[in-house]
């Protein structure tokens, strides 16, 4: 059942997304790094640099999930206590066995390298968890029972890929997407893993062209 779940919520994350296309002109955030924008990435922001050949690479390095910095906010959310906001050692652990999984099935294709020439860097952070508004998208939301803004939580990411040969940025991405509030209650919730699950894959698919 639990792989019937990933496969239906990434199979649907994948759908949904039209072709990506880069802007013209180097503007926004990362102009001065040469990053240019994409649109329709199916994230919520993407920049690359042109002529990065991200579909050419091989091999991968992805490093752990850092969740050293996660901004969490002070405001009390239903069906939670403080202390399950807390991002203990064994939290932290946890993440980063679910994110390294993800990415290992997401590119099981790849070699997998520490570092080197024809080796793409894969950086990824959690950046904020805070109240959300649920959606029909939330991940782990019961069908049966329409959940409101205290049901649900946002989880902020941030992803950086980089050519491990001189550290030369490729491209930044942003998302944000909103899970089941109860899923802070358990160390490694189903809900997070699916969450990870299914930016990997769309990574993947935007790393890979296919």
């Amino acid at each position: 059942m639990k792989n019937l779940l990933i496969t239906l919520f990434i199979s649907g994350l994948l759908l949904a997304c039209t072709t990506p296309s880069v802007e013209m002109e180097a503007t926004g955030e990362f102009a001065s790094e040469g990053l240019y924008t994409v649109k329709n990435s199916g994230f919520a922001e993407a920049y690359v640099r042109r002529g990065s050949g991200l579909s050419s690479y091989q091999k991968i390095d992805a490093q752990p999930l850092n969740v050293s910095d996660v901004d969490i906010p002070s405001t009390a959310v239903a069906g939670t206590l403080r202390r399950d906001w807390a991002m203990t050692p064994e939290r932290e652990a946890a993440l980063q066995r679910a994110w390294s999984n993800a990415v290992g099935k997401a590119f099981s294709g790849y070699q997998q390298a520490s570092a080197g020439k024809g080796v793409l860097e894969i950086d990824a952070k959690i950046t904020k968890i805070a109240p959300g508004v649920a959606t029909a998208n939330t991940i782990g939301a019961p069908t049966q029972v329409r959940m409101t803004m205290n049901d649900a939580i946002e989880i902020f990411a941030e992803f950086r890929l980089f050519n491990s040969a001189d550290d030369q940025l490729l491209a930044v991405i942003r998302d944000n997407r909103t899970i089941g509030a109860a899923a802070m209650s358990r160390t490694a919730p189903i809900n997070m893993t699916l969450l990870l699950d299914s930016w990997a894959a769309l990574l993947h698919t935007r790393v890979s062209g296919k």
